[in-house]
């Protein structure tokens, strides 16, 4: 019986330990809305990591381009400057969330990932540029 105790303390102890761990990879994945009241307010850089040509074909207004997979993105992103609070999204929100964390890495202040990425934000039925 003390066994059993012993085995469900630490087995609730793991389940702990990784919800924790999920939770905090997480908290800076923020909704549509919430978005785009931090676009609206200015004060953030606007981010598409995905490629050239996934960014040619439509994107949020006013984003920039830093493809997730050159070579050089640690670099160029680093160029933003650490203390730019930055809005990071791609097609779905995978590489954003691996860009985010590449970015908190190399120690931004203010780093925020959209849920659903671009996706997400064509579902919603939200204006895109071509330019």
């Amino acid at each position: 019986m003390k066994q059993t105790n012993q085995l469900f303390t630490i087995i609730a102890l793991v389940f702990m330990l990784i919800s924790s761990c999920t939770f905090a990879q997480n908290k800076n994945d923020i909704e549509i809305t919430e978005f785009k009241t931090k676009i609206v307010s200015q004060k953030y850089i606007l981010v598409d990591v995905r490629t050239e040509s996934e960014f040619d074909d439509g994107h949020i207004n006013g984003a920039i381009n830093i493809d997730y997979f050159s070579s050089t993105f640690s670099e160029e992103i680093s160029e933003l400057g650490l203390e730019t609070p930055v809005l990071v999204y791609c097609k779905s929100g995978n590489r954003s969330g691996k860009a985010m964390k590449i970015m908190n890495d190399l120690r931004f202040k203010e780093v925020y990932n959209l849920t659903g990425g671009f996706k997400g934000w064509l579902s919603g039925k939200n204006t895109i540029s071509k330019e």
